[in-house]
Formats: structure tokens, sequence, C-alpha cells
């Protein structure tokens, strides 16, 4: 399939400007990224297999990484590695709070990812991150491109535990084209009606009072919600976060099947309630 056939009627590109500016970025960038990815084309938006290559991609593909000022190599498990943790060493905590709390109420799923990939991986060494999940031979340019559209899709919800995602997230410096405007701290109220509502509050219930200060869908909701349980500020009890390295227990099952949509702690929630 020819990348300019993709993503061309109104609608489709309607629904990627929204995205672009949800997200701070330049709607051309933003389009350019889904066309590999994503077609809003048709009733429902799908996958984006077999695309030709041609001049076309090419010079697609060309803006994209010199907007992004990608790397001219591609990398080893290793070199990854290093940069992330490196990255993370020298991460203000201050400031991605300050982005995520607003972020999440403009919409900004690239704001709500980077302060999760950060408390995601508190207690980090690189022998740990070295257990996380690698795929690449070496990691490709295209593939920073793949994992930008899955951050900026859906803040990563589903894909933190790959390195290939937290280096595309954390160590790439996307262009937010204007000064994030600053919203209230919400999170403390939140928290305060969380704990109001004590033990009668399951994972809906905690979705239903995010509404009152977050707009989205359910997965949009969810995603801050496990950003708010990385960082310890909504805690899950008998599930503490502050001395571990969460990857490690990404595969730990709460025995409330439907809980497992959810990850670690916050599938334990409703478990914790009992």
């Amino acid at each position: 399939m020819q990348v300019t056939k993709i993503n061309i009627t109104d609608k489709a590109k309607r629904k990627i400007k929204k995205i672009a500016i949800n997200n701070n970025l330049d709607y051309d960038l933003v389009y350019s990224i889904f066309c590999f990815n994503w077609n809003y084309d048709g009733a429902e938006g799908k996958w984006v297999n077999d695309i030709d290559q041609n001049e076309d991609s090419q010079n697609r593909y060309k803006f994209i990484f010199d907007s992004l000022k990608l790397p001219q190599e591609n990398l080893t498990k290793n070199q990854v590695v290093d940069e992330i943790y490196n990255h993370i060493k020298k991460a203000k905590k201050e400031e991605l709070y300050e982005k995520f709390i607003s972020g999440a109420v403009q919409g900004n799923y690239c704001l709500i990812s980077e302060y999760s990939s950060f408390h995601y991986l508190t207690n980090l060494t690189k022998e740990k991150l070295s257990t996380l999940e690698w795929k690449s031979e070496k990691m490709t340019n295209e593939e920073v491109v793949e994992q930008l559209f899955l951050k900026i899709f859906r803040g990563g919800s589903v894909d933190r535990y790959s390195l290939e995602y937290l280096y595309a997230d954390l160590v790439i410096d996307l262009p937010y084209e204007n000064q994030m405007i600053k919203n209230e701290d919400w999170v403390e109220n939140f928290v305060k009606r969380v704990d109001e509502n004590g033990e009668e509050i399951n994972l809906t219930g905690l979705v239903n009072i995010l509404k009152g200060f977050c707009k989205g869908n359910k997965n949009y909701f969810q995603t801050v919600l496990e950003a708010l349980s990385y960082s310890s500020i909504l805690k899950v009890e008998n599930h503490p976060v502050n001395h571990i390295f969460l990857p490690d227990f990404r595969n730990k099952l709460s025995p409330h099947f439907y809980s497992n949509e959810w990850t670690y702690p916050l599938r334990f929630w409703n478990e914790s309630k009992k």
C-alpha cells in the first residue's frame, strides 16, 4: 500500500489534527507518524501493513527523522540501555510532575507517558533494565517511529516493559510546539475524594472520580490512574512500590480476572478493598 493513500479522508485528518493539538505537536509530524502505523479511513481505524518501499515513503520517513533529529546509526540493546539509564538519572521529577498534571487535563498522552515511564523505572539499574523485553537485532529509526506512534496514540499503556518503547518515550525529545498551559494541581483533591470513599470504591469507582478532573475515554483514565499508582500517589494496600523495580512484577496477576487488564499494582486495587 502506498503511504500517500493512507489517512486521506477529511475524517481521518480531523482525528489526527485533534490528537496533534492535544499533544502540543505539529500536525504534519503526527500525520506522517500515523500514516506508517494507523489508518483512520473507513468506518473504523485499523493497523497499517505492507507499506510500499518507494520514494514517497522514503521522503516521509526523512521528514520524520529530520524533525526529531534521530540518530544516524542503528542502536544495539546495550546502547539503548545506556541511553535510558542516563536519561532517568538526569531527569527532574518535579518538572515531570508539573507536566503530568497539565497533560492529564489537556488529553496529552505523551506527557502522561513520560511521567509514567520515569516512575515505572524507579530503582532501576542497568542490569535490571537489561531484563526488559528487547525484540530488535538493532533498533532502527523506523522502529522508533512505530514506538512514538504508540506513545502518541495511547501513552504506552501496554508497552512500557519494552526497551524499544522506553527509548522512544524517554530519550527522543518530541518537539512540543507551544508552552504548556499550567493547570492547578488537581491530584491532591482527587486523592482526597478517593480516600473519602474508603473501602466502597473499586476500579470503576476510581475512573468515575477521575472523570471529575480529566476528560477522556476508559483507556485514557486507566493510563492516568496507572501513572499515579507507579508514583505511589495512588497507593494500593499491601502493594507498595517505593522500594521495588516495577517491571519485575508485571506478570504478577490478580485473582480477580478482569482486573488483570490493568497493570501492576492497580490490578490488585479491588482485591485490597475486600
